[in-house]
């Protein structure tokens, strides 16, 4: 068995930082180096990270619990703190080992934050540097201790490294961008909610909170679902009530999209009971719809906690169906499945089954990219690739009558919804976390001084 020096942990050191430090105290040359060394201090040897997870293994050498390592050390409760998968679970548990071998300790963050006088404080006081979680809060610009901007730093793992080895080829975010998020309460609240989040052993459920969000966005005059047509957009009150430089390192969508058309990512937060987006975009509304941290948090617990019960909706048959271009753009979302489409319109099933058959769009089912089988590979075959129809009854796997059925409630507007939802597309696009935050040169790139390095397109890790 190896004989590891085992560090204690600093307070609120972040988990990637504290495997950097545990490397550089046990002369470890790379982080995997360290984690096999880890392994083989505690007995693992050989034993995949799936099945003894990185987390677990910081835990054992913090001698902390896989819970109170993450409450203590990670971001995973502000990662977590508002979601649809597994509520119930909490924070660092291992009872489901896939989400913390995922989601426990991150291997990349495009960009890492400090602050100069801490870095002092703490190799006066610990001996040492070393990363402080809450600085790496998103929209966090500057130290809420010292009231200066922030100086970050890119690299492949920027954490690894203590951040006085850092210090000197280290940016420091606009003074133009600090100033007016420091004073502006709505960044303030913003912030004050990821806090809280931290505090939380356990998830907010998405499903629990959604019909709070409708009700209190209802009441707030904004539209509480995708048809619709009364009502302002909330993404709009998030793109007024924020100052532009801060929401762009936060959530850069809002600040692209035109005013009045819908985002998704941030209007849905309002109706849908599946996660519409990242955490971040549920604390931009959540500082637009309350007027304090304590009374969003409260009304969400009360919510979670079944002590409140929602306003009754409106009568069903006053609904409307949106027009056919919407609503193929919410069977594209929902990959062909009507029951999604459903629940993201807020409407009965039958009346969406009943329309979009009337386009030509049947139920599909759930798609996996890799089966080589199943009626979407074959209407995919036979609308994209057009292969012959037997073949395409083949791939089906289907009795001939079943796919003939199939077949006949496909209309035209299928083949374009089919080649939307073409996981080849997709590859080209920027991935929805690669676009939420741009850091100063990412926006300013044809401002910036040449000696300056450009980021990865990210801030958040979501």
């Amino acid at each position: 068995m190896n004989m590891l020096v085992q560090p204690a942990p600093l307070p609120e050191e972040m988990d990637r930082g504290y495997l950097g430090r545990i490397m550089r105290i046990n002369g470890c040359r790379s982080p995997k180096d360290m984690v096999d060394a880890m392994a083989a201090h505690f007995g693992e040897e050989g034993r995949t990270r799936r099945e003894v997870t990185t987390h677990e293994l910081l835990s054992r050498m913090a001698g902390m619990t896989t819970e109170q390592f993450a409450q203590r050390h990670t971001t995973l409760p502000l990662r977590r703190g508002i979601t649809s998968y597994f509520p119930e679970l909490v924070h660092g548990s291992a009872e489901r080992r896939s989400l913390l071998c995922i989601s426990g300790t991150l291997r990349k963050y495009p960009a890492a934050f400090f602050c100069k006088e801490c870095i002092k404080a703490d190799i006066h006081f610990h001996g040492t540097s070393y990363w402080r979680r809450d600085l790496q809060t998103p929209g966090q610009m500057w130290c809420p201790k010292h009231m200066m901007p922030l100086h970050f730093a890119s690299s492949a793992d920027p954490f690894i490294a203590s951040p006085a080895m850092l210090m000197e080829g280290a940016h420091q975010m606009p003074d133009e961008w600090v100033k007016p998020a420091i004073g502006n309460a709505y960044v303030q609240r913003f912030l004050d909610l990821a806090a809280a989040l931290y505090d939380r052993t356990t998830p907010l459920s998405v499903a629990l909170i959604a019909p709070l969000l409708r009700d209190t966005g209802r009441a707030h005059g904004f539209k509480a679902n995708a048809a619709s047509k009364q009502g302002a957009l909330i993404s709009d009150r998030v793109r007024e009530m924020f100052p532009e430089d801060w929401l762009s390192a936060v959530f850069h969508e809002v600040i692209a999209k035109p005013h009045g058309e819908y985002l998704h990512q941030v209007d849905g937060t309002l109706y849908l009971r599946t996660a519409a987006s990242s955490v971040i975009a549920y604390l931009l509304v959540l500082s637009v719809l309350f007027e304090s941290t304590d009374q969003a948090v409260n009304a969400m617990a009360d919510a979670c906690g079944g002590t409140v019960t929602p306003s009754l909706r409106p009568r069903l048959a006053q609904r409307q169906v949106p027009d056919s271009n919407d609503l193929v753009d919410r069977y594209v979302q929902a990959k062909g499945v009507h029951a999604d489409v459903a629940r993201m319109l807020d409407l009965p099933l039958h009346t969406v089954r009943k329309a979009l058959g009337e386009m030509g769009l049947p139920s599909l089912p759930a798609f996996d990219v890799t089966l080589q089988a199943g009626a979407v590979v074959a209407l995919r075959a036979y609308y994209l690739e057009q292969r012959p129809y037997s073949i395409c009854m083949k791939l089906s796997g289907m009795p001939e009558n079943r796919f003939d059925a199939l077949m006949r409630q496909c209309g035209p507007k299928l083949a374009t919804a089919l080649d939307l939802m073409n996981p080849r597309r997709s590859k080209s696009r920027p991935k929805a976390r690669q676009a939420k935050g741009l850091l100063p040169h990412q926006r300013l790139a044809a401002a910036a001084a040449p000696s300056i390095n450009q980021l990865r397109e990210t801030l958040l890790q979501n």
